[in-house]
């Protein structure tokens, strides 16, 4: 038996073959290269919104609050950043993932609820919508007894977030201390732009 079982394996050895392509080979070491400040090429996923309510200075205000991913893209290999120990290459980076600050959406109070309207407030949501290249309609409406027109900025759903392309720009956030109880400070995005040229992720396509 033991004798028919090692022929098994000659046979297949024989009818088998194995290749290698010098160059092509995966790098499974994990990349070491410090976070650092500065603009990085990449997109979205997992977006989450919740709402929030909360009093400051005797005013209530309500918002609904984004968050998402920053998977950093191939193209950031073209980018390269300043560290303690000299120049980065930005294709260390590629495929590092940051959570991002979140963005709140301040809404508008109807008639017998009892939080305040922020609507100046929503400057970075009106930016963030801008560029994922979500439609911003303009209208009407009455103010203070007179006619004022204002943008409406739309409810964001996650597949209008999942998957968009942006240039992010990638900072220190707030330092926490941990389980162990040591201080860490993590990198976050700060905040997006427009990424010209890029082109969203199809949801089926893995990042």
């Amino acid at each position: 038996m033991a004798t028919e079982t090692a022929k098994m394996f000659d046979d297949m050895l024989n009818d088998t073959e194995s290749f290698f392509v010098p160059g092509e080979e995966t790098d499974t070491k994990p990349k070491n290269a410090p976070n650092v400040r500065g603009e990085f090429y990449g997109h979205m996923q997992n977006a989450t919104s919740r709402e929030v309510e909360w009093t400051k200075d005797g005013k209530t205000f309500k918002a609904l609050v984004y968050n998402y991913e920053f998977v950093v893209d191939a193209k950031n290999s073209e980018q390269s950043y300043e560290g303690k120990g000299g120049t980065l290459k930005g294709e260390e980076y590629v495929g590092r993932t940051y959570r991002s600050n979140g963005i709140f959406r301040f809404l508008e109070p109807k008639e017998g609820e009892k939080f305040e309207s922020n609507s100046t407030g929503n400057k970075r949501y009106f930016q963030f919508c801008e560029t994922i290249g979500v439609e911003i309609p303009r209208k009407v409406v009455k103010m203070k007894g007179q006619d004022v027109e204002v943008q409406v900025l739309p409810p964001l759903k996650g597949t209008d977030i999942d998957g968009a392309p942006a240039i992010a720009l990638i900072d220190a956030g707030k330092p926490y201390k941990n389980k162990e109880g040591i201080e860490r400070t993590p990198f976050v995005v700060k905040f997006v732009k427009q990424w010209e040229g890029g082109v969203k992720k199809d949801a089926d396509i893995p990042f």
